[in-house]
């Protein structure tokens, strides 16, 4: 999933992936940074016993970066 912000003429991304681990449990990836950087600013790794706390935790994320200015991307 891919959020954009706008702000002060620059374009800010941050971007969440989920993958189900070899283990059985589910990686929540966020990656962000600025759209005109060869690299992200950080990347943080989490993780959810169940599709179900992920997609929770997804969705607490995105609810969090809309009250910030985030928009989805489709």
């Amino acid at each position: 999933m891919l959020l954009l912000k706008n702000s002060n003429e620059k374009i800010y991304y941050y971007k969440i992936n989920v993958y189900q681990t070899l283990f059985g449990d589910y990686l929540i990836q966020r990656e962000y940074g600025g759209i005109n950087n060869n690299n992200p600013t950080n990347t943080i790794k989490c993780y959810a016993p169940s599709k179900k706390e992920a997609l929770c935790k997804v969705l607490d994320i995105m609810v969090d970066k809309k009250q910030l200015g985030y928009l989805k991307v489709s």
